[in-house]
């Protein structure tokens, strides 16, 4: 039997705590614009030491102000101050609607083609279907002649098309029903489950999936002049049963789940634009992030500016005295707003650097990049590049080929023959330049073949999804007769 002797030990531990300091400056790095000049307004109105030289006004106002990004004292320290950040905030959710138009901006389709896929992405429920809101045919124009029911037809597919798959239905139950139909690869007797007969799915136990559709099928022919069944020419068994059970336990049945839903239109035509990205003629011989250039060809370099876009301009109050306190409340304040600002330019500096061919010769030119890599090239942590640069941060780069997301330039690849990697967006150009090409539609299958002949190793479920993903569909759907379509 052990002692029981209590011993002295003595230890040493290194532990990193961020100071409240550190936390606000971060907090306010992934803010929105809105939330943000609200929190200016606040500070405001609490510390006379600051005050507001412009953008006063507390509605919304286009106060398009641009100024070169340019190193200081507390630029860089707060950053380096703030590189070990480990733990996030708290950030609010990215609507459902804000996820659709960020998709639906880099899009280049005419003005009322957008205008009505906009108001069917507003005509939303919390479920991602507009069956419990206004009907799609009560959201055209009339007004508007291009606006008709194909149109309507197009916008309904595209949004449906659009991640996450599945949304704009009239129901969650047709939801599964076009997700299948959109992915090409469903097995027939799944589509006919799913096609308005989900009951025959309780219980989805094969064999008695399988015995309620001979059931169906006997029911339905008993009838006179009955139409043939789009799976009377398949051979039906427990087998086939089973495929289609398995495939439709793989859908997503509530797409929209994980988005907040926002129908109230706040954020129509208000991207957060952080960062615009201009080519100024001339070659320089390196980058010089600190004064926002980045170096581009023979013939022109970058200059990255931070956009302010509707917030206020403040400082400290002048010629006031005002409490010690108060003064360095004050100066506390301003500095985490320069921290967001530094922070930000620097960002845009090193996602230039790293996709240059991009910002050199357009879309279809990103290389795979990922948070990572930005994080180790200006010291900082994988968090603070994540607050930036996230799918909930809504900041937007203006660049001479559009507005972009601040994750679009962040891109997955797959490996090559070479040993390099190629981007998902790159892919997805290919994809749509081979069936563009192609004098004849082209399967996943032949598209995976092309693709691995030019060295690019990819599945063929990979193409299924980027081919689903620029809206081009396979062989199988545009040969096919549109037996299954409502």
């Amino acid at each position: 039997m052990s002692d029981l002797v209590q011993r002295q030990t003595q230890s040493q531990k290194q532990i990193q705590k961020m100071s409240q300091v550190q936390i606000q400056a971060l907090k306010y790095l992934a803010m929105n614009t809105r939330d943000l000049r609200e929190e200016i307004f606040k500070a405001v109105e609490e510390n006379p030491a600051l005050e507001i030289v412009a953008g006063s006004e507390k509605k919304s106002g286009q106060i398009q102000k641009e100024y070169s990004f340019s190193s200081s004292a507390t630029g860089s320290e707060a950053a380096d101050a703030n590189q070990r950040a480990l733990e996030a905030q708290a950030d609010r959710g990215e609507t459902l609607q804000q996820h659709l138009m960020t998709q639906l901006d880099l899009m280049k389709i005419p003005r009322d083609e957008y205008e009505l896929c906009q108001k069917l992405i507003y005509n939303l429920d919390e479920n991602g279907c507009y069956g419990s809101s206004l009907a799609p045919e009560t959201l055209l124009d009339k007004s508007r002649p291009a606006q008709n029911k194909k149109m309507l037809e197009r916008c309904l597919d595209r949004v449906q098309r659009m991640d996450p798959i599945g949304t704009c239905c009239r129901t969650l139950e047709e939801s599964l029903f076009i997700q299948a139909r959109i992915a090409g690869d469903a097995p027939p007797l799944a589509l006919f489950i799913l096609d308005g007969h989900l009951e025959l799915l309780s219980p989805p136990q094969p064999e008695r999936v399988i015995k309620k559709v001979f059931e169906y099928q006997k029911t339905w022919h008993s009838k006179k002049f009955a139409p043939e069944l789009p799976i009377d020419k398949i051979l039906l068994d427990e087998d086939a049963a089973e495929e289609a059970v398995k495939y439709i336990l793989t859908l997503n049945p509530r797409p929209a789940g994980e988005y907040i839903s926002d129908t109230s239109k706040a954020d129509f035509f208000r991207p957060d634009v952080v960062l615009t990205v201009e080519r100024v003629p001339g070659s320089i011989p390196s980058d010089s992030f600190e004064n926002g250039i980045v170096a581009g060809d023979s013939s022109c370099h970058f200059q990255i500016k931070y956009a302010d876009g509707e917030l206020p301009q403040v400082r400290l109050a002048a010629n006031i005295n005002f409490d010690k306190t108060l003064v360095q409340q004050a100066q506390v304040f301003l500095q985490q707003l320069q921290y967001r600002e530094s922070t930000l330019a620097l960002q845009g500096c090193a996602i230039v650097a790293a996709q240059k061919d991009f910002f050199l010769h357009g879309p279809g030119n990103l290389l795979p990049l990922t948070r990572r890599q930005i994080a180790a090239r200006l010291k900082i942590h994988e968090s603070t590049v994540s607050r930036m640069s996230g799918k909930k941060s809504n900041k937007y780069i203006q660049t001479e080929w559009g507005l972009f997301p601040s994750e679009f330039f962040f891109v997955s690849g797959v490996k090559t023959t070479e040993g390099s990697s190629a981007s998902a967006e790159k892919i997805k150009t290919l994809i749509a330049e081979l069936v563009t090409a192609s004098p004849s539609p082209l399967s996943d299958q032949a598209l995976t073949d092309q693709l691995n002949n030019q060295g690019i190793k990819i599945s063929r479920r990979t193409v299924n999804k980027y081919r689903n993903q620029i809206g081009v569909d396979n062989s199988y759907i545009q040969n096919k007769n549109p037996t299954f379509s409502k």
